[in-house]
């Protein structure tokens, strides 16, 4: 029995994350073209912090078939000179009169385009498929590698100066209720990628005037909850109003203070703060209360306006660039979960208490 014992405990070591980077470095060949922390291949994309950019899901398929979803700047390029060279990469440049590649080398390749007898663009990547070359267990332990590449911006246990100003409480009630809005913000898109199940508990802090609040009331349904936030008691007014227009009857209304949202603790499967961080006067008080309020595997959503984008409707005090919101969470006892890409204007990303 203790040998039995033994034995399965050496093949749990020799799976999941650990196992996926030898498979990473060794069999599955993925260094030759990415890079990881600055090692590795320059042809396909750095992956340091693919675990928080990709789903599961998306990993997996991407592994078994490359050819699936691919983004524009990695479609293969084939050119055949005059010479009968033929060449395969990646863009990197090009004009009326040239193009430049990374060919399946890693070596930079510039063409005249009149000395080419051929230039395609062709709907397939670079990358193989392992559908057949790796068994199950072993995707799964490449997908389980990938996962834990989240690129932490603050280490555990490092300490993290802020330098942004905190942007004064948005009294606004025209921009929170502008027409254009939901095209702007996609509201619904965003409470699709949050996958919040039926009956969930979820809060909303720094509710407004109340846009998501009715909105995830529907999401949680009637055996769910909905706790609004606020610590102006107009805004709560606003909300109360909206819930009646929505016939929304699921949700409770909660008078804030700035460093306190007065939630329970430990019963929250998701905090939502949209477009409300970036005001918290005392963002480690306020986190340390959201924190408390979550279940063990409760998630924090945080929604800001990018300050990488030049032209924004808003102005700078209200925007936080993703380094600026990944290094303060991070630094008071979150990990990033995902970072999800699908907003025009705005970060989305998902946190969790670090255990």
């Amino acid at each position: 029995m203790g040998a039995g014992f033994a034995c399965l405990l050496a093949l749990a070591a020799q799976s999941g994350p650990a196992a996926g980077r030898t498979i990473f470095a060794g069999k599955g060949g993925c260094l030759n073209c990415h890079s990881v922390e600055n090692q590795g291949g320059s042809l396909g994309p750095d992956l340091s912090e693919v675990g928080v950019m990709r789903t599961p899901e998306a990993l997996r398929a991407a592994l078994l078939d490359p050819d699936a979803e691919i983004e524009t700047e990695y479609l293969t390029i084939s050119v055949v000179t005059k010479r009968g060279e033929r060449v395969q990469g990646l863009k990197l440049n090009e004009d009326d009169f040239s193009i430049q590649l990374r060919d399946t080398s890693g070596n930079l390749r510039s063409f005249q385009k009149d000395g080419l007898e051929t230039l395609g663009r062709e709907l397939r990547s670079l990358m193989p498929s392992y559908a057949a070359t790796l068994s199950t267990r072993e995707i799964d332990d490449l997908v389980a590698y990938l996962r834990s590449l989240k690129g932490a911006v603050v280490r555990p246990g490092e300490t993290m100066v802020r330098t942004r100003a905190i942007a004064p409480v948005s009294e606004r009630v025209d921009w929170l209720t502008r027409p254009e809005r939901d095209g702007e913000e996609r509201p619904e898109a965003v409470l699709d990628a949050l996958q919040i199940p039926a009956g969930a508990t979820v809060a909303d802090v720094g509710a407004g005037a109340g846009y998501f609040t009715w909105r995830l009331a529907r999401r949680v349904g009637p055996r769910g909850k909905v706790i609004a936030v606020e610590v102006q008691q107009k805004m709560l007014d606003l909300i109360a109003e909206d819930l009646k227009t929505h016939n929304v009857t699921n949700a409770e209304l909660v008078l804030g203070e700035e460093r306190n949202p007065r939630l329970p603790e430990g019963r929250l499967d998701v905090v939502l703060l949209a477009n409300a961080y970036h005001e918290f006067s005392d963002p480690e008080a306020m986190m340390a209360a959201i924190r408390r309020s979550l279940k063990p595997r409760g998630r924090v959503a945080v929604l800001e306006y990018r300050k990488e984008d030049t032209y924004s409707p808003v102005e700078g005090l209200h925007k936080m660039s993703l380094r600026e919101v990944r290094s303060e969470m991070e630094s008071m006892g979150f990990e990033t979960e995902q970072v999800l890409r699908l907003l025009p204007r705005q970060h989305l990303l998902i946190f969790r208490s670090r255990p």
